[in-house]
């Protein structure tokens, strides 16, 4: 079967579909990945055709991001992915994924959560697609509230009938590594297929701190927090918070943060760019992370507790959650003060009913099939 994945430019929303990307070649399956021209290089790793659609470029978003600073709250998330994701980014890729479904033809599309022009592009093509859930259930439902409009603009310049109450984003079959127990929106289990990645023993954890044997602390932000001036600031008064704990920490901070704007780095936390977090996620008693879905996900299978602090996106969703579920708290959307991040730390590494709440549900995630299976579940979709 000849397979189309989709997605966004952001390293983010890329790296999710890797797992199923592999599954899919593994089961015999030719796959190809529609993307913008920036994700060439990690699609060719994959092994995959890459067939490249179009994208507004950075001059073309530099005035739909300006917007963002002049809206605060909840209108955020609403401008992402009704402005920009179904919006602008929809539009300049549809013309260029259009061709390529009707010139590669594949059996099925599989898009992740917030490539919207392949919903519109599929239907016109009469091709099944599904969705890669790389958020939880309670943002994407949040989402498809916001997209409704932006797509039907879409809808008509292809000559598809209106969908105001988008029925058909809704109905999408989705897979998803996220259990069961930790998604507070009910979905038939026919719409929402469930699956786990294998974990292979971890390497040993590198001796960063000099022979120190406090509990170790996984710190991200993301990878994408650093490049926004206006959010840069947490990485120091993150460092603030644990310098002075009796732990010691990782701190991973992407490609885009300045290191000058660190400061001085307490001597108990190593900094890196980036690290792959299967390698460091079962050393861990604790991550502090701004609740990144793809960094939620991987400590829950590991078992590992969190604490959440929020900036934007499916961030406060997942923040909510991980403190529903009992794995961890949940910090104040936007940045909470040092104090209140420290007493959080100190709170998750004491108290067991978070570590027994963690491992729990990472049992319930051992429990699912293996992500080779989602290949045939959606061989069966494509057939019906």
């Amino acid at each position: 079967m000849r397979v189309l994945f989709t997605t966004l430019r952001e390293k983010s929303h890329f790296l999710p579909l890797l797992p199923f990307i592999d599954a899919f070649q593994r089961g015999g399956h030719e796959v190809g990945v529609a993307s913008p021209p920036d994700l060439a290089e990690r699609v060719a790793a994959t092994g995959a055709t890459f067939l490249p659609f179009g994208h507004p470029g950075d001059e073309g978003m530099r005035p739909h991001w300006a917007r963002l600073r002049g809206n605060p709250g909840g209108d955020i998330n609403q401008i992402v992915m009704a402005d920009i994701f179904a919006g602008v980014c929809a539009a300049t890729a549809l013309p260029g994924l259009l061709d390529t479904l009707a010139t590669w033809r594949p059996a099925l599309v599989v898009r992740e959560t917030h490539e919207f022009a392949s919903v519109i592009g599929a239907e016109k093509a009469g091709i099944p697609h599904v969705r890669i859930g790389i958020t939880s259930r309670a943002a994407e439902n949040e989402t498809a509230g916001f997209v409704t409009e932006s797509l039907d603009t879409h809808r008509r310049t292809v000559g598809l009938p209106p969908d105001p109450e988008g029925q058909h984003l809704r109905d999408e079959v989705s897979l998803t590594l996220f259990p069961a127990s930790f998604e507070s929106i009910a979905t038939p289990p026919s719409r929402r297929l469930r699956f786990r990645t294998a974990r292979p023993a971890a390497p040993p954890l590198p001796d960063w701190w000099g022979g120190r044997a406090e509990p170790f602390v996984y710190v991200t932000l993301g990878t994408v927090t650093g490049r926004f001036g206006e959010m840069q600031a947490h990485y120091r008064a993150t460092l603030e918070a644990i310098g002075a704990l009796p732990v010691r920490a990782l701190l991973t901070i992407g490609n885009d943060l300045p290191l000058e704007l660190l400061g001085t780095v307490p001597a108990n936390v190593h900094v890196e760019r980036f690290v792959p977090q299967d390698e460091v996620l079962p050393h861990a008693a604790l991550v502090l992370n701004h609740g990144g879905s793809g960094t939620v996900q991987g400590a829950l299978a590991a078992g590992v507790p969190q604490i959440v602090a929020p900036l934007f996106a499916d961030q406060p969703h997942n923040a909510a959650q991980v403190a529903s579920s009992g794995v961890g708290l949940g910090l104040p959307v936007g940045g909470a003060p040092v104090e209140q991040v420290r007493k959080a730390v100190v709170e998750v590494l004491e108290q067991p009913r978070f570590r027994t709440a963690a491992h729990k549900i990472a049992a319930e995630i051992a429990a699912l099939p293996l992500i080779d299976e989602s290949a045939a579940a959606a061989a069966r979709l494509a057939a019906v």
